[in-house]
């Protein structure tokens, strides 16, 4: 009982609220087009499997290509992005890709609007780097050193709205 009045009352009696790192943001796009993309890349890959004599010296070239195919779906078929009190965290599909950004690292965030040319996927652009998955929209994120960060989202206003708000509560 003590440890819990400690826990839940202090906190109160100091007049600050409980953070437990629970996310205050998370949302993931699917990149549909990525997706049926590498699906029907795959498909074409399949096909020309079966046209091969078993024995040709390309078939395990083409099966080596099918498996590369199938892994890059659940790797880069999703963008999931979280802000919560430390951090705000972009990961591709399974999580094996990711990026985390400290919010004390954080000097501002904006919304921004990507070129049709940026593309998709993770990019070295001239401003820094940049995950997305689908779509123009994105929020980028000024770094203290002066480096910048750009995520894409279709939800920018309220990604941004979390990670402004989360800020401000850093500074208190």
């Amino acid at each position: 009982m003590a440890v819990f009045l400690a826990l839940h009352l202090i906190p109160y009696a100091l007049n600050r609220e409980l953070i437990y790192n629970v996310p205050m943001y998370s949302h993931t796009q699917t990149g549909w087009v990525t997706i049926i993309g590498l699906v029907a890349a795959l498909l074409v890959i399949g096909a020309t499997a079966t046209e091969l004599d078993p024995d040709s010296p390309g078939r395990p070239f083409v099966i080596a290509s099918m498996a590369l195919f199938a892994l890059l779906v659940p790797l880069f078929g999703s963008l999931t992005v979280t802000v919560d009190e430390e951090a705000v965290t972009a990961k591709f599909g399974v999580g094996l890709i990711r990026k985390k950004i400290k919010i004390k690292d954080m000097r501002a965030a904006a919304r921004a609007r990507n070129k049709w040319y940026y593309g998709w996927g993770i990019r070295m652009l001239d401003f820094g780097w940049m995950f997305n998955v689908s779509g123009l929209d994105a929020v980028e994120i000024e770094l203290q050193g002066g480096g910048r960060f750009r995520i894409g989202t279709d939800e920018p206003e309220e990604l941004e709205r979390a990670i402004r708000q989360r800020m401000s509560l850093g500074d208190k």
